[in-house]
């Protein structure tokens, strides 16, 4: 969890260091039980947009399969980073009700209310495997997220 606190359990565990603003909770899934397809309608990369960004994991491997804009970028970066650039590393949920909408920067965009985030990439940080040099959040505006037979989210809207 993102709750912009360093405590002693923080550094403990080895996270001396928080994010400003907070608002999110986060986990490492497991790397390689993933599978599906997620449509991300507004990803950036370093200042470029990629729209409708459509993508297939399997064995929480990403495969990118098409967007309406960008998606030349999304192969560039998994073309050019190295390691476990293209493993699931992330799932996180927005919960800053301060934060409105996503902009384009990537520390304020994962903590929008309302919105989820799977990243791709380096997950040690947060107690994962992968080892990359790309940790990339690609989020979700008004994601419905059931684990299990739960419904944790609809449309955006928490239900537990």
């Amino acid at each position: 969890m993102e709750d912009g606190v360093i405590d002693e359990a923080d550094v403990a565990a080895g996270r001396p260091f928080a994010n400003l603003p907070a608002g999110e909770v986060y986990v490492a899934p497991l790397e390689d039980r993933t599978d599906g397809r997620v449509i991300f309608d507004l990803v950036f990369y370093r200042g470029n947009k990629i729209e409708d960004l459509e993508v297939e994991f399997t064995a929480g491997t990403i495969r990118p399969i098409k967007a309406t804009r960008g998606l030349e970028i999304v192969n560039q970066v998994l073309e050019n980073s190295r390691g476990d650039k293209d493993k699931i590393g992330e799932l996180g949920i927005g919960l800053n009700p301060e934060i409105e909408k996503v902009i384009g920067f990537g520390l304020l965009d994962e903590k929008v209310m309302g919105t989820a985030h799977l990243a791709i990439g380096d997950n040690r940080f947060m107690g994962g495997a992968n080892d990359s040099d790309l940790h990339w959040d690609l989020v979700i505006q008004s994601p419905t997220i059931v684990a299990g037979k739960t419904l944790l989210m609809e449309n955006g809207s928490l239900r537990v």
